[in-house]
């Protein structure tokens, strides 16, 4: 009989909401079933010493201790697998990188000034990573199929379509035909257009699909009658980094 493979489940600074989606039963139940689970300290003692397969690692790079933290799984590990926006994208924390650092950091800790923090920062940049499965929360659905694909040997294809083509396979109408600021045409899919199809705006959660015009697309928003700091909202909520780094979103992401 084929051995399982060995994995782990482990959370930097975060809201652990992605482990919580791990937690639902259909997901759990691929989790007991088709691998060895030998480390996952949000349900129960972190008692594992030995090394695993794959790593699924949820948050963002927020103080030296998760830096820490990263490293020292990465060498126990052959293969990390970024779980959500936080870890993928840096997410809503990264939000930050666009603010007054200091009159940020004596808003939320007034009396904790010592804390030794970092730029909220995706993991990959600290430590290499293999697999992204991002969304916030991640869909259930994608982490039941990286699981069974994993569990039989087969090489797991990333989607790679912006949110707009599930958008248009759904019959949806499209939201910026409706004059909002939807990031549909610059975001990666694979979510099946969960919030637009509930006539929410994408936000981007996702990350950016890797061959976005953002000089076309905040061209259309200003044809619209957007400014630069609606933009910049939006943009910035789950991937600012990320759109920054694109082909020219420093022109529209820098401080």
């Amino acid at each position: 009989m084929k051995e399982k493979l060995k994995v782990g489940v482990y959370g930097i600074t975060g809201c652990a909401g992605c482990l919580l989606t791990v937690l639902y039963e259909e997901c759990f139940k691929e989790l007991i079933e088709l691998v060895d689970l030998k480390a996952f300290p949000l349900v129960r003692s972190d008692t594992y010493k030995g090394n695993f397969d794959y790593i699924f690692i949820e948050g963002t790079v927020c103080f030296d201790e998760d830096i820490i933290v990263l490293n020292k799984l990465r060498k126990r590990t052959k293969y990390i697998v970024a779980l959500g926006a936080c870890s993928c994208t840096g997410g809503v924390p990264t939000i930050k990188n666009f603010l007054d650092q200091e009159k940020t950091l004596k808003l939320v800790y007034p009396a904790h000034n010592e804390l030794k923090e970092e730029d909220p920062t995706p993991i990959n940049k600290h430590i290499k990573v293999d697999y992204y499965l991002p969304q916030c929360p991640p869909s259930k659905k994608e982490i039941v199929s990286f699981i069974r694909c994993i569990a039989k040997g087969e090489v797991w294809k990333d989607y790679n379509d912006p949110v707009c083509v599930e958008c248009r396979s759904k019959g949806n109408p499209c939201l910026l035909d409706q004059n909002k600021i939807c990031l549909g045409p610059i975001t990666l899919g694979g979510c099946g257009a969960l919030c637009p199809s509930n006539d929410v705006i994408c936000y981007g959660c996702r990350g950016p699909f890797k061959d976005a015009n953002l000089d076309a697309y905040t061209n259309m928003l200003k044809k619209m009658g957007y400014n630069k700091k609606e933009m910049h909202d939006k943009m910035r909520t789950f991937s600012g980094l990320q759109f920054r780094d694109q082909e020219g979103g420093k022109t529209w992401l820098e401080k």
